[in-house]
Parts: structure tokens; C-alpha cells; sequence
């Protein structure tokens, strides 16, 4: 049962970060159902395994921490109605249920079922995110080909049959959002698997992480310009198509 809770936080975690960076309630609905679902599960977990009375361990305390700081945003949420909140709350529930798998105990941390799909969700939310890193890349090339275009005095045909400026800036922003969220998500199971299997936080090698933390940097200044509004056109375009190489060198090294 953990797995699925710790999946429904992940889901909704997403899901009230896009609603708060991007004031849209595209994914409202989403969000408040997998964190009430996830919350329910995790109730009754978390109730069984007090009442079974097996010695407590970290693992229990971190799940307990996380149920609290939701149990009391779902409070706030439907005194309110808003969801602002749980765009800190839901992740910090997260974090605390995702890492109290990565605990021995009576929490099921430990098992090679918890062991295996934390390393699945790693691999699979990387490919996600260099998915998405593409596309950012495609797109990037795609704003500086546009923004030639207009700027000649002889436009040729692409720039008939490519996105206007305004379309494409909003795709990057878009779809760097989700690739650099898929990204953190992916480190942080990645974090709890080697906790789970090997007892500590993080690879000692640093060819395989320092490329990953350098990925992972130069998205995040990328995002936090472009909230600011910072960097945006072809500023933006270009620095996406640099991280994009390094993303590449990133994969290769961590493989």
C-alpha cells in the first residue's frame, strides 16, 4: 500500500505545483483527488501499524509528520476552497512518506517491493523528464528560427508554417516546468532507493551524480529566470539548447 500512496502524493504534488505557478485550474480537480485518495490509504496504514504494536522507528515518525501537515492543509482546503497551500504542504507530504519507505520497519521499507518500485519511478520519471528537455530543445531551436524570420527583411517559408513567438514562449515555459519537476521527483526516489538498499542518501561515484546535480542547477536558474521574467525569448531559447547538451552528457555518465 505504500507504493500507491506515495504514487497518489506524487500525482497531486504535481498537480497543485502546476495550479501554483501557473494560476490555472487545469489540473484543480486532479490534484485534490489523488491527495484525498493517497490521504485515505494512508490513514489506514498509518492506523495499522500503531495498533499492531511493533517497535517505532523513524520510518513511522517521518509518515506520522507527513499525515499531519496534510490532515491539516485538507482542513484548511475545505474551510477555504483554495489550494495555494497545498502547493508547499502536498510536497512536504511527499517528501515525508516517500522517505519514511526508505526506513526498516514496520512501515514495509526495506522490502525488495518498495526497493523496486522506487528504483521503476526513478528510471521512469528520468526518461519523462529528458522527454521533456527535448521537446524544450525542439522548441528553443524552433523561437530562434522564428525570431530570425521576422527580423528579415526576406522572410522564407517557415515562418508561415512554424508557432507564432508568443505560442512557442509559452510551450518552453510549460514544458520546462514539467521536465525540471519530473527531474527533482526523479532524484528524490532515486535518494530513497539508495537509502532503502544501501543505507545512505546518495552515490559516492561522482561522475554519476555531479552530472546530475549540474543538469539539475542549470534548469532550475533557467526556471527561476523565466519566473522572474528575468530571461525570456532568445535568452531563454539558447540556454535551453546548452542544458539540453548537458543532459545528454549527464545520461551517458549516469548509465
Amino acid at each position: 500500500m505504500v507504493v500507491v500512496v506515495v504514487g497518489l502524493y506524487l500525482i497531486s504534488t504535481i498537480a497543485h505545483l502546476y495550479s501554483l505557478f501557473t494560476q490555472r485550474r487545469t489540473l484543480y480537480n486532479l490534484g485534490i483527488g489523488t491527495l484525498l485518495l493517497g490521504f485515505a490509504l494512508h490513514s489506514v496504514k498509518l492506523g495499522s501499524v500503531f495498533l499492531s504494536g511493533v517497535e517505532l522507528g523513524w520510518g513511522r515518525w517521518l509518515s506520522t509528520l507527513g499525515w499531519a501537515i496534510l490532515f491539516l492543509y485538507v482542513l484548511v482546503y475545505f474551510r477555504y476552497r483554495d489550494i495555494a497551500l497545498g502547493g508547499f504542504a502536498v510536497p512536504a507530504g511527499f517528501l515525508f512518506e516517500g522517505y519514511a519507505s526508505a526506513f526498516p520497519g514496520a512501515w514495509g521499507a526495506g522490502s525488495p517491493e518498495v526497493q523496486g518500485y522506487l528504483l521503476a519511478g526513478h528510471a521512469v520519471l528520468a526518461m519523462l523528464s529528458a522527454g521533456a528537455f527535448f521537446l524544450l530543445f525542439v522548441a528553443a531551436w524552433m523561437y530562434i528560427v522564428q525570431s530570425r524570420e521576422l527580423k528579415s527583411k526576406r522572410p522564407g517559408i517557415w515562418l508561415q508554417r512554424l508557432p507564432s513567438l508568443d505560442v512557442l514562449d509559452d510551450l518552453n515555459h510549460k514544458t520546462l516546468y514539467f521536465g525540471f519537476t519530473f527531474l527533482t521527483t526523479s532524484l528524490l526516489l532515486g535518494s530513497m532507493w539508495a537509502k532503502s538498499t544501501h543505507g545512505t542518501y546518495w552515490s559516492l561515484d561522482p561522475a554519476k551524480t555531479l552530472p546530475l546535480v549540474v543538469v539539475w542547477f542549470g534548469y532550475g536558474i533557467l526556471l527561476v529566470c523565466r519566473a522572474t521574467r528575468s530571461w525570456k525569448g532568445v535568452r531563454s531559447a539558447v540556454f535551453s539548447i546548452v542544458a539540453f547538451l548537458a543532459v545528454v552528457f549527464a545520461m551517458v555518465g549516469h548509465l
